[in-house]
């Protein structure tokens, strides 16, 4: 009786345990991919990149010594901007809703001489389990860090 609990039991573990893992490995993955991009085009252009966001739209790098910003799309991963911050004329956070839960997408939106720019950092998609909160303060973080510098 005991063996057979405790083999029923590991069963539902590894059972329960095995999707998560595949999520989180999955993720990492995901990660590391645009990571690796960041890094080979701060490489080239001799950038020392402080911060990065990675996320299901965008991907974004920010060398603060140099005031550049590096910005992707995940869509089209092969093209990747380099923008200095003294470009950027105009700086704006667009989440249309009044409460998290009415957000559609949140973006920042960036003009200067180049033209405008969008950093998606959330839209509200059907296969994407992503939490609005958690984007909109993310792109309130990056932003600031736009406007300060």
């Amino acid at each position: 009786m005991d063996t057979s609990s405790i083999i029923i039991g590991v069963f539902f573990l590894v059972l329960f345990m095995a999707p998560l893992i595949f999520i989180i490995l999955k993720q990492k993955k995901f990660q590391h991919k645009y990571q690796q991009k960041l890094k080979e085009v701060a490489k080239t252009n001799s950038l020392n990149l402080t911060s990065t966001e990675i996320n299901y739209w965008s991907f974004l790098g920010f060398d603060q010594v140099k005031k550049v910003l590096l910005l992707g799309d995940t869509y089209h991963p092969e093209h990747i901007e380099q923008l200095s911050l003294s470009e950027i004329h105009h700086s704006q956070l667009i989440a249309p809703g009044k409460k998290t839960s009415e957000i559609k997408e949140i973006k920042v939106k960036l003009s200067g001489h180049f033209g405008v720019k969008e950093i998606v950092f959330y839209k509200d998609e059907d296969n994407i389990s992503a939490d609005a909160a958690v984007y909109l303060n993310t792109a309130k973080k990056w932003l600031g860090t736009i406007q300060k510098a």
